[in-house]
């Protein structure tokens, strides 16, 4: 009996510990190239995600996360940080770009029914992190944290997309 218990504890780690992108339901509804740009979108209950990435040149690329309200209300508030949406490049949910900061401010945002919410972000990457990208399972993972009447922060709202298939040619 003991040895079910610790066999069911070591299967629930394992579980809790898998490849967030293995996960096909963080994976994108659409994902289209328009030219230099790949636009990548997700619907998550009454909102939708977007990121458009863009290489400007050499390993510099333009992230453009958005948000919209598709609800039924003509507009919808949501509690956020500083930033409400996030981009990130990881292997096996660790990030490969330098730390950065953020803030924990209580943060409000009105999003206008059918209207995209957007931030840019510019990063440009080292030789040795196209190296990762080749080399290894990196994603771009992008993060929507918020809470609404509709949502919590709890709520994983979240597009996965692997970098390789985006990043390099």
């Amino acid at each position: 009996m003991k040895q079910v218990s610790i066999i069911l504890m070591i299967s629930l780690i394992l579980f809790g510990c898998s490849n967030p992108s293995m996960d096909n339901s963080n994976a994108p509804d659409q994902m289209q190239r328009d030219g230099d740009q790949m636009i990548a979108s997700k619907q998550i209950g009454e909102y939708e995600l977007q990121l458009i990435i863009e290489e400007t040149k050499d390993h510099t690329f333009i992230f453009q996360p958005g948000i919209k309200y598709i609800g039924s209300e003509a507009d919808n508030e949501i509690l956020h940080s500083k930033q409400i949406l996030d981009v990130d490049l990881q292997i096996d949910g660790e990030t490969i770009l330098p730390p950065r900061s953020s803030t924990s401010e209580g943060l409000t945002t009105k999003l206008m029914k059918d209207h995209w919410y957007s931030e840019k972000y510019e990063i440009t990457l080292t030789s040795e992190q196209i190296e990762q990208i080749k080399n290894s399972d990196v994603d771009i993972v992008l993060n929507a944290v918020f809470q609404s009447d509709q949502s919590s922060f709890e709520d994983e709202k979240k597009i996965i997309i692997s970098a390789e298939e985006v990043l390099v040619n």
